[in-house]
């Protein structure tokens, strides 16, 4: 007769016996150690213990002192726009501190995320050298968690701790790399190989013409519930005035009375950098259509005019963004606004000097559509 009672004694016993045999205390060891080596290399490093009070001392260290950012858009798998405001703000504000960009070494997991970034934007990740920080040398500031406004406290520029970490996320604004402009653009400036490509996406006889540049972001942007995307009425009233292809023919071309001056390039998903590439070498105006669009930004901040930069007013859409925006902080000086509720701040060719923008037949329009999150 089957006794539960008992069977249920001795398996215990045998576990009892198990747990504190060699055999079970190394297969235990081995197991803690293995997820814990499974989670240092999984998750970013932890800057919460690295102190936070720092303070102005006027007695200026002659040792090197460096800056590093968590690097949250590339930890994160951000798009390029993202990327490219976050390492190109580490860099200015390091300009503007004195100090030199630093990727933290110790972090595994960015360190992972870093061969990715090497690969797509080889040139930029180059001005950023990897190595250790100490934490007892290390001091920590706790930056705004808005993602577009710049904040640069006096503070930081007489801290003399050997390492500073600027914990915040994004660093939207071109004012942290505004000393840094021509230099950027250097930096980006296409190789000939990639000119040569660049030539095979307009025909000869458009060379000439001027070339208006509509950036189309829809995608996540219409479902993620924070974003706004491109919106037909205002794009199509502002082209008038001035993957989703089969959605930009439909919605904007065959309604626009302009369609037959206007072309659409579709960049390939895996070359985000073309678009940016034709956007320097050819783009003479651009009109970003949604307003919170990074992607959309970098076209505009590397066209060839930077007077003839356009972008939707964020304020006219519900796009959560502008909750967390300065728009003098993220959107330069010389660009120009539009909204749908401010008719005269459309592209109207009387306001715009010695009326350049005027559709004739000199005029070409380019749609520069984002297929993907970038």
């Amino acid at each position: 007769m089957f006794h539960f009672k008992t069977h249920f004694q001795k398996i215990v016993r045998n576990q009892m016996h198990c747990v504190w045999s060699p055999r079970c205390l190394y297969i235990s060891a081995v197991t803690i150690l293995i997820i814990t080596v499974v989670l240092w290399c999984i998750l970013p490093y932890n800057y919460s213990n690295i102190m936070t009070t720092t303070h102005c001392d006027t007695n200026t260290r002659s040792q090197e002192k460096y800056l590093l950012f968590p690097m949250f858009t590339i930890i994160s798998g951000s798009g390029l726009g993202n990327q490219l405001f976050e390492i190109f703000s580490l860099l200015g504000m390091a300009q503007k501190l004195n100090r030199t960009a630093i990727f933290n070494k110790r972090d595994w997991f960015l360190n992972f995320r870093l061969k990715t970034v090497h690969k797509k934007i080889p040139k930029i990740a180059e001005q950023v050298v990897t190595m250790d920080i100490e934490p007892s040398k290390t001091m920590r500031f706790i930056n705004p968690p808005a993602c577009c406004e710049y904040s640069l406290p006096p503070i930081l520029s007489c801290e003399q701790s050997q390492f500073l970490v600027v914990d915040g996320r994004f660093f939207q604004s071109y004012k942290y790399f505004s000393s840094m402009e021509s230099t950027i653009r250097e930096w980006l400036t296409p190789d000939d190989e990639v000119r040569q490509y660049l030539g095979t996406m307009i025909k000869q006889e458009d060379m000439k013409r001027h070339k208006i540049c509509v950036h189309i972001r829809r995608g996540d942007f219409v479902t993620d519930g924070q974003h706004a995307g491109t919106e037909k009425e205002f794009t199509k009233n502002a082209i008038d005035f001035f993957n989703e292809q089969k959605w930009v023919r439909k919605e904007i071309v065959s309604q626009s009375k302009y369609q037959n001056e206007i072309r659409i390039m579709p960049t390939p998903q895996d070359q985000p950098f073309k678009d940016l590439h034709f956007s320097q070498v050819y783009c003479d105006t651009v009109l970003i259509t949604a307003p919170s669009s990074t992607f959309g930004w970098w076209i505009g901040y590397l066209s060839k005019n930077q007077k003839n930069v356009y972008y939707r007013d964020i304020r006219d859409v519900e796009d959560s963004v502008k909750y967390q925006m300065i728009d003098d902080d993220f959107y330069p000086r010389s660009w120009r606004k539009m909204g749908m509720t401010h008719p005269r701040s459309y592209l109207d060719p009387s306001t715009l000097p010695s009326a350049q923008l005027q559709y004739t037949h000199l005029s070409l329009l380019i749609v520069i559509q984002t297929l993907i999150a970038r």
